[in-house]
């Protein structure tokens, strides 16, 4: 008879072998290539995204508008609902920003497609915020995501109170 914590230390095995070799085959050369392509995105002047913000980066904006919450960047499909395996997706580089008040904030920029790469002029492809209901507001531009995130949260219905016993 084999001991929960024998068979756990040796599914534990079983387990992380594969998943460590496949993390490790895979590692350095994703990241070096995700990276290569999310850091000119970082450092775009976002007035060449949109002619009525100031001549500042886009991380530097995002951390500024999104008052110091982390961004997560990533290499993405832009549009993943119509992705044709046998067509030239379009790469976006996505940033999510969580904010303390419970929204998210999605902005992708396109920069290219994933079979031809990367564009000369990376453009904005969709701006969005997330409520925490789940509503989602689409933005029309960059220059609309400050009036957004700064503006309060709507307020929903009011939790019901608890019945009274009777």
């Amino acid at each position: 008879m084999v001991s929960n914590r024998g068979m756990r230390l040796t599914v534990f095995s079983v387990v992380s072998i594969p998943l460590t070799v496949c993390v490790w085959a895979q590692g350095p050369s994703a990241d070096k290539t995700e990276m290569a392509a999310i850091q000119p995105v970082k450092t775009l002047l976002i007035s060449s995204l949109d002619r009525s913000l100031p001549k500042v980066t886009l991380e530097f904006f995002l951390k500024y508008e999104g008052e110091g919450a982390p961004i997560k960047w990533e290499v993405n499909d832009c549009d993943e609902k119509t992705r044709d395996h046998g067509r030239d997706s379009a790469m976006c580089i996505q940033a999510d920003i969580g904010l303390k008040d419970g929204r998210a904030a999605t902005i992708l920029v396109s920069v290219g497609t994933f079979k031809r790469g990367q564009l000369d002029v990376p453009t904005v492809y969709g701006v969005r915020v997330t409520y925490p209901g789940g509503t989602i507001h689409r933005l029309d531009r960059l220059s609309d995501l400050p009036v957004e995130l700064h503006r309060p949260p709507p307020k929903g219905p009011k939790d019901l109170p608890a019945p009274v016993p009777g």
